[in-house]
């Protein structure tokens, strides 16, 4: 019995040395819906009426604290209802005394002029030095 095979009309095997870039974009995509889906639920849940500004947005390493106050004049400390006595207290708790962390004050524009800086002078007298007023983007 002999057995004969023909080099010449065998396929020869290649290694493919490309990076196969398919799963690659799929993952991409995929955390893309993810990150398009939660960036709206990072923000505060405190419906608030921004005022329009023109600044631009700030890039920050350390989440930044919101104090919000609402038309009917009631404060929120990110998302809890906090009285203005107890704000300086729950502020340096919040921060551990860290008096460089940034404070937005985020305040409703319809809102009395005099009750937002009431908000920011009790912010400042806490000693926390880096004191912003939240606005919208004009467009």
């Amino acid at each position: 019995m002999a057995f004969s095979f023909d080099f010449k009309n065998s396929k020869k095997r290649r290694v493919i040395s490309e990076i196969n870039i398919t799963p690659f974009v799929d993952v991409l995509l995929v955390l893309l819906i993810i990150f398009m889906v939660a960036a709206p639920m990072m923000t505060s849940s405190i419906n608030i009426d921004l005022p329009k500004g023109a600044a631009n947005p700030a890039n920050e390493k350390i989440q930044p604290i919101s104090v919000s106050v609402k038309s009917d004049g009631s404060i929120f400390l990110q998302d809890e209802a906090i009285k203005l006595g107890s704000l300086p207290n729950r502020l340096l708790e919040m921060t551990g005394n860290n008096l460089d962390n940034k404070i937005y004050v985020r305040a409703d524009k319809n809102l009395d002029y005099g009750r937002v800086m009431e908000v920011v002078r009790i912010v400042s007298l806490a000693g926390f030095n880096q004191v912003s007023l939240a606005t919208e983007l004009a467009q």
